[in-house]
């Protein structure tokens, strides 16, 4: 029972606060609580309102947008039309003055053709007028019929030539007898050639006609160049400016260019790169200057250094001659510099040092090979020691580089077993000192 009542009191308590507000007598508290509550209330119906109220706009103003852009859409349909039916009545004038212009300038020359036919077979001849008539306007069409399907032939992309030749040939026939039945007569004496150049122009205009219909066609399919641009006459007046004129103009020539503003404007922005071009190729070889003169000034406290090293040192006469050959590599390169020998009368004279010439050439790995095996042969067989000096004069360089080849060869000839004494003399493997003072060879089984 008193479970019941605790499970029973929450909700009664729930029932009695929602009852609460209708009491006659409430507390402060609860009339603020109450007060706060209608204000929300009241501030979120606000806020419904103003939502709705936004989207009504929004959707009004979406809706002004969606018919300003249907109208726009209209609009430019509208002028698309207009355009096109402008354009196709602008064509239509040009195909009817074309026409008329074909058909007054052939029609007048093909009249004029068959009343000279007339005439000549009338008053030359003496034919009736009935059947003068009817031979005149056949003799005639013959060559416009030619020279039709010889239009037509060559619009179609089909070759025309034998009718084009066929269409002059009757107009000549034609033409001829036009003047020759004419000129016979006193009548019309005066107006043969006349005649005659009447019937031998019908052919003619039917052929300028169908070229320039074969020149649109070729264009409108795109297998004619452009045409080239056209430059102002003071263009090419003006001194200063015919020479970019004439750069332009190869230019848009080649390029297929018809803007004479945009040939121009490719010319100069190539005359501004190539400015700039020959600017770094001499900024270029102004470096390459500078960096030769400070090679030479190197070179030559080089050389001058050369000429202080102690001459009796073996390591600075090996200096001396690497650097006598590194400065005749480079002796075009080198301003003249006196290199000349010190006084005799010096107390320290340093040996005299070999002049590079510029004809030497500086030695390969395969000069040292062979310079290294004549040691090592003239050891094995003499059973001496080349000297530097002999090694250089045989191979042809400088006594430091025959040193250094009698020393690789000493050291290969140790690693094969010979030994050498204090004064140089080599020593074969397993045997004694080689080249006594009596000049007796050794023995080996006798040390």
């Amino acid at each position: 029972m008193n479970a019941d009542t605790e499970r029973t009191t929450p909700a009664t308590d729930e029932t009695a606060e929602r009852r609460r507000p209708f009491a006659v007598f409430r507390s402060a508290q609860e009339r603020a609580r109450d007060k706060a509550a209608a204000l929300a209330e009241r501030e979120q119906a606000m806020i419904e309102v103003q939502r709705a109220r936004d989207q009504r706009e929004f959707e009004a103003l979406e809706a002004e947008r969606e018919k300003a852009r249907l109208r726009r859409e209209l609009a430019t349909q509208a002028k698309l039309q207009q355009n096109q039916a402008a354009a196709e009545r602008r064509s239509f004038r040009q195909r009817i003055s074309r026409a008329v212009v074909l058909a007054s300038a052939n029609g007048g020359v093909n009249a004029v053709a068959v009343l000279g036919q007339v005439l000549g077979l009338t008053l030359g001849m003496g034919w009736p007028w009935w059947v003068a008539v009817p031979v005149a306007l056949v003799a005639e069409s013959i060559a416009v019929n030619v020279g039709y399907i010889s239009h037509d032939k060559l619009i179609n992309g089909y070759s025309a030539g034998w009718l084009r030749t066929l269409s002059y040939a009757i107009g000549v026939a034609v033409g001829w007898f036009n003047y020759t039945e004419n000129a016979n007569v006193p009548l019309t004496k005066e107006y043969a050639l006349v005649f005659g150049a009447c019937s031998l122009l019908s052919p003619v205009l039917w052929q300028i006609y169908s070229q320039w219909r074969h020149w649109e066609e070729l264009r409108l399919q795109g297998m004619l160049e452009a045409r080239a641009p056209k430059f102002a006459k003071l263009r090419w007046i003006i001194p200063s400016l015919r020479g970019e004129t004439w750069q332009a103009f190869k230019l848009a020539v080649a390029e297929g260019i018809q803007s004479p503003e945009v040939a121009i404007g490719e010319v100069r922005s190539r005359i501004v790169t190539r400015t700039a071009r020959d600017t770094l190729y001499a900024a270029r070889e102004e470096l390459v200057r500078a960096q030769s003169d400070a090679l030479r000034l190197a070179l030559v406290q080089l050389a001058a250094l050369a000429h202080d090293l102690d001459g009796e040192d073996p390591r600075g006469t090996e200096a001396r001659q690497n650097i006598a050959v590194f400065l005749a590599r480079f002796r075009p390169f080198i301003p003249a510099v006196d290199l000349s020998e010190p006084d005799a009368d010096s107390a320290d004279e340093p040996e005299p040092v070999e002049e590079p010439t510029e004809e030497r050439k500086m030695p390969t790995d395969q000069d040292n090979q062979r310079a290294k095996r004549y040691v090592i042969n003239a050891v094995k067989r003499s059973k001496t020691v080349p000297t530097k000096g002999a090694v250089a004069s045989k191979f042809g360089f400088s006594e430091s580089w025959g040193y250094d080849r009698v020393v690789e060869a000493k050291r290969e000839l140790e690693d094969l077993g010979w030994t050498f004494d204090p004064k140089g003399n080599p020593v074969e493997p397993g045997g004694t000192l080689v080249g006594s003072s009596n000049g007796s060879r050794p023995n080996p089984s006798h040390p």
